[in-house]
C-alpha cells in the first residue's frame, strides 16, 4: 500500500524504528476511531492535539491546563 500522506509517511518510519513511538501511534488512531464514533469532528479533535503537542513543548502550559481541568471538576466554568 502506498502512503500518499507524507507526514503519515514520516510517522510510520519512526514507528518502525522505535516501538515507543509504534505504541503512541497505535493509541492515537485507536483515540481517534473512539472520537470518531462519539461525534467529535476532525477539526475538534485537531485542537485537542494541537493543545497536548503544546503542551509538550511547554511544560508550564501544564499548570494552566491542569488548574483549568480542576475548575472544570469543581464545577466553576470559564467563558468560551
Amino acid at each position: 500500500m502506498e502512503i500518499q500522506n507524507k507526514n503519515l509517511e514520516t510517522l510510520l518510519v519512526k514507528a518502525e524504528a522505535d516501538p515507543e513511538i509504534m505504541e503512541i501511534m497505535r493509541n492515537l488512531v485507536r483515540w481517534c476511531q473512539i472520537a470518531s464514533e462519539a461525534g467529535i469532528t476532525l477539526q475538534e479533535l485537531a485542537a485537542v492535539g494541537t493543545v497536548g503537542w503544546q503542551i509538550g513543548q511547554d511544560p508550564q502550559l501544564q499548570a494552566m491546563i491542569e488548574y483549568l481541568f480542576k475548575m472544570s471538576e469543581m464545577g466553576i466554568t470559564t467563558e468560551h
